[in-house]
């Protein structure tokens, strides 16, 4: 695996081992093997050891998310991005809430999104991962992340915690909802006016829907700007935990039922 040491490459394979979900990629095998070989070193030739590792995940053909986001007026349907946002957040409560140790991501963005053969997301590259045993926040030295992604308490002080993942959470479902440049937007406008406009930008592209799934998809976009924008505020201990976002996604259960009912008569 270019780029990755052994301990980094020890921490994955421990971390993944571990995991079974349905939004989180599937650890299939390892390879780690080491070579002795004849090299030049300083003037003579001596034997050195070469390690080659590698993770063998499960194979996921559609690729990785970040291929796929786009802003309101093409791309993807709502109904596929809203299913993005479910499945990604599911897959977080896991790590975060259903293990006996959380794990915190670190890195979560969406080049480290993979997709199946129906666009349903799992999370994937546990690289930077830590176990929170006890759930409190740590200060770091270490670089972890990706610039666009962390949070100002760890740009500022280098603290970590499951607020962490919240954050660039928050940046990721607006990329998913507006775009790759739609955080940028958000950054630059009042939250309501963010909010306003994103909504008003999907029922533009949602006009020529069927009245009662334009009402539905139209309340989901909002919930779910709403959402994003509450997990990037400055204040960690504001941003809402993985269980409330999940929470407040699942409200939409008798919504999304009204929508199946609603397609399967429009198909008829």
């Amino acid at each position: 695996m270019p780029g990755l040491d052994e301990k980094q490459f020890l921490n994955e394979f421990s971390n993944l081992s571990r995991l079974q979900h349905p939004n989180v990629v599937r650890l299939v095998g390892y390879s780690h093997e080491i070579q002795k070989t004849y090299v030049e070193h300083n003037g003579r030739y001596i034997f050195a050891e070469r390690i080659r590792m590698a993770l063998c995940f499960e194979y996921m053909p559609s690729g990785s998310l970040d291929k796929y986001l786009s802003d309101e007026d093409n791309g993807l349907d709502w109904n596929v991005r809203y299913t993005l946002i479910k499945g990604i957040c599911k897959g977080l409560k896991y790590l975060h809430e259903e293990l006996r140790s959380p794990i915190y991501h670190l890195d979560l963005k969406p080049a480290n999104i993979l997709l199946d053969e129906n666009m349903l997301p799992k999370i994937a590259d546990f690289g930077l991962s830590r176990f929170f045993a006890d759930g409190r926040s740590q200060i770091t030295t270490s670089p972890i992340g990706t610039l666009g992604y962390l949070p100002p308490e760890y740009i500022e002080r280098q603290i970590i915690s499951d607020k962490f993942d919240i954050f660039s959470l928050g940046v990721v479902i607006i990329k998913i909802v507006t775009g790759p440049t739609g955080y940028k937007r958000s950054v630059e406008m009042a939250p309501q006016e963010f909010i306003e406009l994103a909504h008003e930008n999907w029922r533009k592209r949602l006009q020529t829907t069927p009245i009662d799934l334009l009402e539905s998809y139209s309340k989901q976009v909002k919930k779910c700007v709403e959402i994003a924008l509450s997990s990037l505020v400055t204040d960690r201990h504001n941003r809402p935990s993985i269980g409330d976002i999940v929470r407040n996604l699942e409200d939409d259960t008798e919504t999304d039922s009204q929508i199946l009912t609603t397609t399967s008569q429009v198909m008829e």
